[in-house]
């Protein structure tokens, strides 16, 4: 029982409860605490479904990720190779699009995305001047079976005819390349229309993005110099397009109208006419001649002789004259290397590894420098080096010439490979062209100066070649070494090169 102090005091609190009101304060901030919880919970629901559109957009622009490749078809032309075999061409032509797009995103880390071609040209125009060339049919549409095939070959790849007014295919490029440039989904974009300083107007907005962008060269275009300032990669596709400017194709064409350009040239130069016979030309007078230069004549092969269009600089290497090659009836050619000499005994003129002097690498009579020979590998050989090649690229440096400048940086492999890996990797290495061509004097480089395949399309065969057709025509038969010669290496034992390559 309680007591009469605990009674009192209980009365005492409930007066004292009854007058302070204090339930009602009590059930005012309870009501109060209820709108705040009401209205923090709309504000965290509209976050998270804002947060969750966002991964789901997110997801969305990584799904399906690709690359670009946009081109001014009636600049960079397909090599007559590929033209010439039509329908054959069109698809041959293509996978080796892909091939030189494939090869850059492997060292760009995006291999994995898809590749979108993208080409625009005057379809009728460029029959025509190809026809004139004797590539192609006289027919108005003689690409036709070549763009067909071509465009079958990949489904996202795509050679279009734009119309045969100029600016159409400027018009597309154009459209292309602001919509995909903020693309989320592309992930890079190469642009192959650098024979035209109009379009550097279109890529200076970009240039803050430049990593997102390689612009694509070609030995038979002008590459203009405002493009290199740009800040974007330049990468030149050699084994797909055409190597010499085409006849009747401007190398360049100056900005269209309308488009301003500080550096821009206000006339295209004109070739000179055929019944007109140009004088001698030499190296000092011809500087201010904007002609293509005709790399047939420097080789002693231009059919054409006084006639050609194109710009005569040094004599061929025989000695023979323009003049004397003007009277004499042009060649009829099956396909462009009639003439070479047989692939096996132009091979079998090569030096072996262990005959060329440390220090040294070996040239031509005409100081064009020249691979030792390689050893026949089996085509299972070569499958399996593939097969590992395909997890991991291995280090050429590092196995080929015993040392890699990136040390522990260096991405590719350098775990040991089996002996007979060796020769199939370096026949691979050499099928790979050095940027330097026959000017290449780097002892130890691993890259091909001439081509050592028997079966390659240049020799009449059919097997695919990088290495440029001019490369050839080389004579491989007298080599020798700089005047500045060390000892020469000792023949070893077992030298993997010292066969022939069959």
């Amino acid at each position: 029982m309680l007591s009469d102090q605990e009674i009192e005091r209980a009365e005492a609190q409930l007066a004292e409860y009854k007058r302070s009101d204090a339930l009602s304060r009590l059930l005012e901030q309870y009501a109060v605490l209820i709108e705040d919880y009401k209205r923090l919970k709309s504000d965290y629901e509209e976050e998270r479904e804002a947060r969750e559109k966002y991964k789901q957009l997110a997801r969305d622009q990584e799904r399906n990720p690709f690359v670009l490749l946009l081109v001014d078809g009636d600049g960079y032309v397909f090599n007559d190779t590929l033209l010439a075999k039509r329908a054959d061409g069109g698809s041959a032509a293509a996978q080796l699009l892909h091939e030189e797009v494939k090869a850059s995103l492997r060292r760009k880390g995006l291999e994995h995305c898809q590749v979108m071609v993208r080409i625009y040209a005057n379809v009728f125009g460029l029959s025509k001047t190809l026809s004139k060339t004797g590539v192609v049919g006289a027919d108005s549409r003689s690409l036709a079976p070549f763009i067909a095939s071509f465009n079958r070959s990949y489904g996202l790849t795509d050679f279009v005819d734009a119309g045969q007014l100029k600016e159409n295919a400027d018009f597309k490029l154009r459209a292309l390349l602001r919509l995909y440039a903020n693309n989320a989904q592309c992930k890079h974009i190469y642009f192959a229309a650098c024979h035209d300083v109009g379009y550097i107007s279109e890529l200076i907005p970009f240039t803050a993005n430049s990593s997102k962008f390689t612009l694509v060269n070609s030995p038979g275009i002008r590459f203009h110099d405002e493009f290199t300032k740009l800040g974007m990669g330049i990468e030149e596709f050699r084994s797909v397009f055409r190597h010499a400017p085409l006849e009747g194709n401007s190398q360049y064409r100056p900005p269209n109208i309308g488009v301003a350009s500080s550096n821009a040239i206000s006339a295209v130069p004109q070739p000179a006419s055929p019944n007109k016979q140009p004088a001698p030309q030499n190296p000092a007078s011809a500087i201010d001649d904007q002609r293509p230069v005709c790399l047939f004549y420097s080789l002693g092969r231009c059919r054409y002789g006084k006639s050609c269009k194109m710009l005569h600089l040094n004599p061929p290497a025989d000695g023979a004259s323009a003049a004397s090659q003007a009277d004499e009836p042009p060649p009829t050619w099956s396909n462009p290397v009639d003439g070479l000499l047989d692939a096996a005994e132009k091979l079998d003129k090569l030096p072996a590894k262990w005959e060329i002097p440390l220090g040294c690498v070996a040239v031509n009579k005409n100081n064009y420098r020249l691979d030792p020979r390689l050893a026949p590998v089996s085509a299972d050989v070569i499958g399996r080096l593939k097969a590992r090649v395909d997890k991991r690229r291995v280090c050429n440096s590092f196995h080929l010439q015993g040392s890699c400048d990136s040390g522990d940086r260096c991405e590719y492999d350098h775990e040991p490979l089996e002996p007979e890996f060796l020769p199939a990797l370096e026949s691979l290495a050499r099928s790979q062209p050095c940027p330097r061509r026959g000017a290449c004097r780097v002892e130890g480089c691993t890259h091909g100066h001439i081509c050592q395949n028997p079966e390659c399309k240049h020799r009449g065969g059919k097997a695919y070649c990088k290495i440029p057709y001019h490369a050839h025509l080389e004579d491989y038969k007298a080599y020798d070494f700089p005047a500045s010669i060390s000892k020469p290496r000792r023949k070893p034992a077992n030298d993997s090169n010292e066969s022939n390559s069959e």
